[in-house]
């Protein structure tokens, strides 16, 4: 049932399911059924609302593994390096996958120079920050 709720986005069940869970006495669920307790309004948004933040998470979770990868030499301007070197490896493998389906490919715009020879972009570099 719960598993129904996530799919279907049916949070209105949330109370009904929360009682069975609590009077099954099962030791397992226990502990699940307090967190979601304690965290009620946003478990009911979670499973009620159309929005997720599954694609922001997935980008932060996809830049800590580019960190971690490094071994301690994340400076800055490598970072950004890797940042747009995973993208632009990301986006090949895309392209050729919408080159079989003959759909339009995308490109990566040529990132902007600054004067002392480093490379800027907005998005990485907010983004390092961030993590």
């Amino acid at each position: 049932m719960f598993l129904h709720m996530v799919r279907e986005r049916t949070g209105e069940q949330l109370d009904a399911w929360l009682a069975g869970v609590k009077a099954s006495h099962l030791e397992a669920f226990e502990s699940f059924v307090t967190g979601v307790q304690q965290d009620k309004d946003a478990v009911s948004a979670g499973l009620t609302l159309p929005w997720s933040n599954g694609p922001l998470e997935g980008n932060v979770n996809r830049l800590k593994l580019i960190k971690r990868s490094m071994y301690g030499r994340a400076e800055v301007d490598l970072l950004k390096l890797r940042v747009l070197h995973h993208s632009k490896k990301s986006l090949d493998r895309k392209n050729k996958k919408k080159k079989k389906q003959g759909q339009p490919v995308v490109h990566l715009k040529k990132p902007k120079m600054m004067k002392n020879g480093t490379i800027f972009q907005h998005t990485t570099t907010d983004i390092s920050k961030v993590a």
